[in-house]
């Protein structure tokens, strides 16, 4: 099972005039570890209440089907660079990730991963590992969480057809020509420390803003030939395995619960404790979000998407968008969903560390 950190604020140092948080609370309404009484904490684990050991399979490898067809020696190397991610990420330094990847961001892009918010804990609350989708478990997984997420918003995600995953054995041995490798700022571009680590010519990397990367494998002459991508993206822009075949998820989920003052840790015995209450999600329209709500229908829990003019139910979960600036403890939500390396940064600055 992947490493659960609930409680890691004093890891990440950050200087508070980088953020933009509520006050804290005043001298006097700090514990005597010096800590504000209304500071973060972490409050439970997304992925672990989804179900199983490996979380959801939150974003995938494709590869060009023409690349695929004519060059297998290039998606064998690929696939295992990826393979090795895990293993990479547990014995690299923070800031050894930081260097490899900071050439390969587009260019004028502030990096959301940086030496000040990436320790080894936030790297192993991002769930970074490779399931292949040659393994009929890995195809079952994503077969289901699609269906998942269909099912709280039809929009969200398709099914696939079985050709859309990559199930051979690809060849070993060197190749000449170079490839792109696309991956979106965040967790996912963690994904790719070890491809970088250990390239030679064969690949060229870009790192690109998240809302772009959907992009990379549209129009008539795609860019990516490799690609990183949410996987309910994939199953809606590539899911006929015409153009693209998916290779293997390469991460798990990376949200987690904040709160502050009493309020309990939230585990799948105490969830119905959310009734009621509001959670603040970033992203709440997407993946991280449509988790959420996928989750709740499994426990059988009632909730609801708030608007603006909606007032909290007493009888259902309420759901508020936020964005990750406003993930503050004066935000007024009893509980924020938040990602790594986020998460982590907001429990630091505001227990002062």
């Amino acid at each position: 099972m992947k490493k659960k950190l609930f409680a890691i604020g004093t890891a990440v140092v950050l200087g508070a005039a980088m953020f933009a948080f509520g006050a804290c609370a005043p001298e006097d309404d700090r514990n005597d570890g010096g800590t504000s009484s209304n500071a973060f904490r972490f409050a439970g684990d997304l992925q672990e209440l989804y179900g199983g050991e490996n979380g959801y399979p939150q974003a995938v490898l494709v590869a060009k089907k023409s690349v695929i067809e004519s060059d297998s020696a290039a998606v064998g190397t690929m696939i295992s660079y990826m393979e090795g991610s895990a293993q990479y990420l547990a014995s690299a330094s923070a800031q050894e990730v930081v260097d490899a990847l900071a050439p390969w961001y587009t260019e004028g892009m502030t990096p959301t991963l940086n030496a000040k918010n990436l320790t080894s804990e936030v790297i192993a609350n991002c769930s970074v590992q490779y399931y292949s989708a040659a393994g009929e478990a890995t195809r079952t997984r994503v077969n289901g969480y699609l269906a998942e997420l269909a099912a709280v918003d039809a929009t969200a995600a398709k099914a696939v057809s079985d050709s859309f995953y990559y199930t051979q054995e690809p060849e070993a041995g060197e190749f000449s020509a170079t490839y792109s490798v696309y991956a979106p700022d965040g967790a996912p571009a963690l994904a790719l420390a070890n491809a970088v680590n250990g390239q030679d010519e064969g690949f060229s990397f870009h790192i690109v803003a998240s809302d772009t990367i959907g992009a990379q494998v549209s129009g008539e002459d795609p860019a990516a030939d490799f690609c990183i991508l949410p996987v309910n993206a994939a199953s809606k822009l590539l899911g006929s395995g015409e153009k693209y075949q998916m290779l293997g998820v390469v991460t798990n989920g990376n949200m987690y619960f904040l709160t502050t003052g009493e309020n309990a840790a939230v585990d799948a015995d105490n969830l119905s404790s959310l009734i009621g209450k509001t959670i603040g999600v970033v992203q709440l329209a997407n993946v991280p979000g449509l988790t959420l709500r996928a989750t709740f229908a499994k426990y059988g829990i009632a909730c609801q998407v708030m608007d603006n003019d909606m007032q909290p139910a007493s009888d259902k979960v309420n759901l508020k968008a936020v964005d990750a600036a406003n993930v503050t403890p004066a935000g007024g939500c009893d509980y924020y969903l938040c990602p790594e390396p986020a998460a982590s940064v907001k429990v630091a600055a505001t227990a002062g560390k």
